[in-house]
Parts: C-alpha cells; sequence; structure tokens
C-alpha cells in the first residue's frame, strides 16, 4: 500500500475516527427498529431509517435508505456512482472530484469538494472508495482517511468523519437487468455542529432528489453505451 495512505486496519482512521459502515441491507421493520433504527421518510420507491451513534465527541446519525428503480440496472446504477467525471456534469454541488491514488484495481484515494448554501462554507473531503461484485450484487464502501497528496484547503472545510456503504442487486437476479434495489448506509459530519432537526429536514429532502438525479444519470449512461465494465469483472462477462 502506497505508504502516503494513512488508516488503522481495524476501519478506524486512527487520526481522525472515520469507520467503515456496516448492518443490514435488507429492509427488516423489526430487526432495524430493534437495533435502533427509527424510519423517518416514505415514499413511494424510497425508505429513510436513521439512527444516533453515541462517540466520545458528541456523536453521529447514521442514516439508512432502501429504494428501488425499475427504469434502471444495478450496473447501470453502479456506473453513474464511480463515473466521477460524468457526475462533475450532472451533480451541480460538485466543485471537484477525482482520484488521487489508485491502491488496487478496485480501491482508489478520492477527492471530492463539494458547495454548500451561503453563509456556510463549502466542504471536502479525502476518502478511500472500495468496490466489490459477486454474481448478485455489488457494493461501493467509503470511508474517510488522511492523504498527504490532498492537503488541507482554506478555502474548504475538511470532513473528517464521513462513510458509506452502498449495496445493489437486481431484482430478477441479472445485474445487468432492468429493475434494481439497493440500501446506502451514511454518516456524514460536516465539521460542525447542526440541530439535529435540521440535519434531518436536510436529509429527507436532499437524499430522494440527489437518488433521482443519480437515476437520470444511471439511465443516460445506460441509453448512451457510456459504462465502465464493473470491477472486479463479472466472470460471466470476463472473454
Amino acid at each position: 500500500v502506497n505508504d502516503q495512505y494513512r488508516s488503522g486496519s481495524s476501519g478506524i482512521n486512527a487520526e481522525y475516527g472515520g469507520f467503515l459502515v456496516e448492518g443490514p441491507v435488507v429492509e427488516n421493520e423489526t430487526q432495524l427498529e430493534s437495533e435502533g433504527w427509527s424510519r423517518e421518510l416514505v415514499q413511494e420507491h424510497l425508505r429513510i431509517w436513521k439512527k444516533s451513534l453515541p462517540t466520545k465527541d458528541g456523536g453521529l446519525t447514521l442514516y439508512k435508505i432502501f429504494g428501488e428503480f425499475d427504469q434502471i440496472s444495478a450496473v447501470e446504477f453502479y456506473n453513474a456512482q464511480v463515473n466521477d467525471q460524468y457526475r462533475s456534469e450532472w451533480d451541480g454541488s460538485v466543485s471537484s472530484l477525482y482520484v488521487v491514488d489508485n491502491i488496487t484495481n478496485n480501491r482508489e484515494i478520492v477527492y471530492w469538494a463539494t458547495k454548500f448554501p451561503f453563509p456556510l462554507k463549502d466542504r471536502d473531503y479525502v476518502f478511500e472508495r472500495t468496490h466489490a461484485m459477486t454474481k448478485n450484487q455489488i457494493s461501493i464502501s467509503s470511508r474517510s482517511i488522511t492523504h498527504r497528496a490532498q492537503p488541507v484547503f482554506s478555502s474548504y472545510v475538511r470532513v473528517y468523519k464521513y462513510g458509506s456503504n452502498l449495496v445493489m442487486w437486481s431484482r430478477g437476479g441479472d445485474l445487468y437487468e432492468k429493475g434494481m434495489s439497493y440500501c446506502l448506509t451514511y454518516y456524514d459530519d460536516f465539521g460542525m455542529p447542526i440541530p439535529s432537526q435540521l440535519k434531518d429536514k436536510l436529509a429527507n429532502a436532499k437524499i430522494p432528489e440527489f437518488l433521482e438525479k443519480v437515476r437520470d444519470a444511471a439511465e443516460f449512461l445506460g441509453n448512451t453505451g457510456k459504462l465502465y465494465v464493473p470491477y472486479p469483472e463479472h466472470p460471466s462477462r470476463k472473454r
């Protein structure tokens, strides 16, 4: 591993506390409620759950989103998430987004700068992104880290506590087939105290809006054939 990449082997960033997100990816209400999750929002194709996670410096809020899209495949949805160049076009909140360091063919370090509404200062992130693919599902796992190639910039507030886990699968069994479901679990500490009610209001408004944009981007990539080959490559697609 590149010695510029620094993170604890346990999944905890030793310096700043970024950690990998785990937990159920199937929406079982009994299990979720027994583990401290509460449902925040229900829409036709989307449900948002949240859970408070105590920490020594004040706590974090985890969000878990379950949803479905009929118009796109899991592979198309995946591509919309990892095509950083195209995301800079369709996601108006992106100031900068690029791979800093490729660790392996399915693991990289990413820099992401995002716009915040005035008078808040814009934020930026440095995170490890890992991809995995099986016959039945694709996952993308991210967590904040530090990297010497990406120093802190005075024009942004660096976010040191960020993590997400996105799991996607086909409802018909073929990842290239239209009709997919997903579970997104994440936390995002903006680097400033924000009242929980305001944070929930922002999440309930912004998450559905963002996921609709991802769906539209995925549909465009699928219709135009501008898809990456998922990696690790699906065994049935190898030549």
